[in-house]
Order: structure tokens, then C-alpha cells, then sequence
């Protein structure tokens, strides 16, 4: 008999979810990796239609090249897969001739294999011409060199009309285009020579100059001897006087008959 007072104890019912054979979960599992498979395959045929360069990228980063010779920079270009052109060729007064002074496009840009990549060639410091110092004492004329970028080399003493010290020439000679630095030589004047000075008192004026320039000298002025005798233009005096040492281009005065 069931005592009333003893409470009537609560019976859980604990639900069971039926375990199904391990050859049903087996087939499940292999169902989702062919579908996950089916779906990674189809969505890379799908982007390869549309996109056909390779899923698997081949592009590079451009490495820096400027400063390097132009040589090695091809080189270096060629070993990743892309293409160098000459762009050119541009003076810098820093970066040495031979190497490269620009590329385009610049460094670290990711670019695909058998990209073309223009590089610009330094052509070291421009060109910086030589004054003119002719007619300059070299003291003058080393100063003006010096501003100009070029340094003086040797001075070589030569004969000349010039009076002595005075620059007449330089090696090379004004104008020429060089590099800044590079050396430029000296002519200086070491005096006029002094050289025997034709007679030409007798001659005719036509004849009188010709042999004086063929001597040596120059024409200096000519004069008429008024009151004086003689055939029409022919040289009564000149100064200075035949027989003597002149220097070289010494103007030689000429006086010459009127006519009798």
C-alpha cells in the first residue's frame, strides 16, 4: 500500500536521437567535399574565362636602377623578366657619365613580366666651353680660366709680335667645348724678335711695300716729300732706316716723291 504522505517521485524522459550507421555519415561527408570541390573548380574556371593571365601572378617589383651603370641596370632588368630601352641621355654635374639618371616607370611599382622600363643615361657634367684670353697677361687670363671651370696647365713661352707676357693662344683654343676641370695650356709672348729691316729707298711705292710685309713689317704712313725730286711715287726715305734691327711688325714710314 502507497503511503499518501510520500511524495510520488517525477519520471524525466530523456529524448534519444537516433544514431544513424557510420556508412550514412561517411557518404554525407564525401557528398560535401565533392560539392566544396565542384564549387573551388568552377569558381576558377569561371574567373579564368573572364580574366585569362595567370591566377598565379608573375608581376615583379621594379628594382631601383638609378645611380647604377647602365650595363649592370639591364642586366638586373633582364634577370626579372622585363625590358630595358634608352631613353636618352641628359648632363648631370653629380651622377657619372654611364650610369642611369632616371628610370620610368620609378622603383618599387609591381609590374608584369616583359614590362618595358626606360632608362635615362647621364651624360656626366656638361660641357663648358674656353674663353678667349688672347691679348690677356696670364696672371689675368688664369683668373678668367679658373672662373670658367678649367684649370691652367703649362705656359710655353713662344716668339710674337705681342709684347712679353701677354697670352696669344691657348691649347685647346677658345671655344672648345670640355669638361669642367680639364686643363687648358698657355701661349705667351716671349717679346718681339728682332730682324733685319729692308732698304727700300730707290723702290717704287708698290714695290717698297711688298718687300717690307715680306720681311716681316708693316706699312706705317706715307708721306709726300714736298719740294723734293724724283720719279713719281718713289721712296725717298723710310723710317727707321734700312740696315737696322726692327722687331717682327714694326710699322716702317715711307716718304715718297711727288713727281718731278
Amino acid at each position: 500500500m502507497t503511503d499518501p504522505t510520500r511524495p510520488t517521485p517525477t519520471r524525466t524522459w530523456k529524448r534519444l536521437t537516433p544514431r544513424l550507421p557510420k556508412t550514412v555519415t561517411g557518404r554525407r561527408r564525401l557528398t560535401t567535399i565533392v560539392t566544396l570541390t565542384a564549387a573551388a573548380m568552377l569558381g576558377y574556371l569561371t574567373t579564368w574565362l573572364a580574366y585569362p593571365r595567370p591566377l598565379l601572378s608573375r608581376d615583379h617589383a621594379i628594382p631601383r636602377l638609378v645611380g647604377l651603370p647602365v650595363d649592370q641596370a639591364e642586366r638586373a632588368i633582364a634577370t626579372l623578366g622585363f625590358k630595358a630601352e634608352i631613353a636618352g641621355e641628359e648632363p648631370d654635374p653629380e651622377v657619372p657619365a654611364g650610369t642611369v639618371l632616371w628610370q620610368d616607370p620609378p622603383a618599387d611599382i609591381i609590374v608584369p613580366q616583359g614590362t618595358t622600363i626606360a632608362l635615362t643615361r647621364s651624360g656626366g657634367p656638361a660641357a663648358v666651353p674656353v674663353p678667349d684670353v688672347t691679348d690677356f697677361e696670364v696672371d689675368l687670363a688664369t683668373r678668367v680660366l679658373i672662373a670658367a671651370g678649367h684649370r691652367v696647365g703649362t705656359i710655353d713661352s713662344v716668339p710674337g709680335a705681342a709684347d712679353a707676357g701677354i697670352v696669344v693662344a691657348t691649347r685647346p683654343g677658345a671655344g672648345s667645348a670640355e669638361t669642367p676641370g680639364s686643363t687648358v695650356d698657355l701661349l705667351v709672348s716671349q717679346g718681339a724678335t728682332a730682324i733685319d729691316v729692308p732698304n727700300v729707298v730707290g723702290l717704287d711705292r708698290a714695290d717698297a711695300k711688298k718687300r717690307i710685309e715680306e720681311a716681316g713689317f708693316r706699312i706705317g704712313r706715307i708721306s709726300r716729300g714736298e719740294g723734293r725730286r724724283g720719279s713719281a711715287n718713289t721712296v725717298l726715305e723710310q723710317r727707321p732706316a734700312g740696315g737696322g734691327k726692327a722687331a717682327r711688325g714694326t710699322r716702317i714710314d715711307l716718304v715718297v716723291a711727288e713727281g718731278s
